[in-house]
């Protein structure tokens, strides 16, 4: 049976104790190398090879951010689990960008842990379950707001000015005399307009368009 090499980087020298515990119930998994800081993980590797790194972020001189980074420049680079007590959604996803493998807080159990390093020794991804929640939602946001943002390019420019209209509060045959055109085909640019911005009535389009400052024509 192949064993997992790991080498545990961290600050605390209680963390360090607290991993290699954990780690010594593992037949499978050995901590070849506890380093208190970047430096001196960044040195072992030199002469050293390791599976997987249990990195620390908060560190004094090089934090696990740049070690990471320093990391994934090595031919043949290990494989890397931020185990930190950063739980900054924000941190997590530049680590996961930069090639960070897994992402777990300290919070974890032993179970977690071990399941993480067999995961991404697998092939796969580990991110702690309450931290993938907070990256999912963000992304989800984000995703919204992008859709809400592209919604008006939906629309021709004929449906934009007759959706300024109908923010101006004009009915359909205010807005057909405006735009010289007949009463059916404004009605036919509203139901275009309703379906492609997902509306029930007209006063959504109203608000809509005022809420975002599509009040003015022609489409600019």
């Amino acid at each position: 049976m192949d064993t997992t090499k790991v080498m545990i980087v961290d600050d605390h020298a209680i963390i360090r104790e607290i991993i290699e515990n954990i780690l010594g119930d593992c037949e499978d998994i050995s901590l070849v190398k506890k380093a208190e800081n970047g430096k001196e993980s960044l040195d072992f590797l030199i002469h050293n090879h390791v599976d997987i790194i249990l990195l620390d972020i908060l560190m004094p001189g090089i934090n696990g951010l740049k070690v990471l980074e320093e990391v994934k420049k090595m031919k043949s680079p290990p494989k890397v689990i931020m185990l930190t007590g950063c739980k900054d959604k924000t941190v997590a996803l530049q680590a996961l960008n930069m090639g960070a493998e897994g992402y777990l807080s300290k919070e974890v159990d032993t179970s977690h842990i071990i399941l993480a390093i067999k995961e991404v020794m697998a092939g796969n991804s580990y991110i702690y379950p309450p931290i993938s929640k907070l990256i999912k939602d963000d992304m989800d946001h984000i995703k919204r707001e992008i859709e809400e943002a592209t919604k008006i390019d939906r629309l021709t420019s004929r449906e934009f000015q007759v959706m300024t209209l109908i923010a101006k509060g004009m009915s359909n045959i205010k807005i057909s005399e405006t735009l010289s055109i007949s009463d059916k085909t404004v009605k036919n640019h509203v139901s275009s307009i309703l379906k492609k911005l997902e509306f029930q009535d007209r006063t959504q389009i109203a608000i809509y368009a005022l809420n975002n400052n599509y009040d003015k024509y022609p489409k600019e």
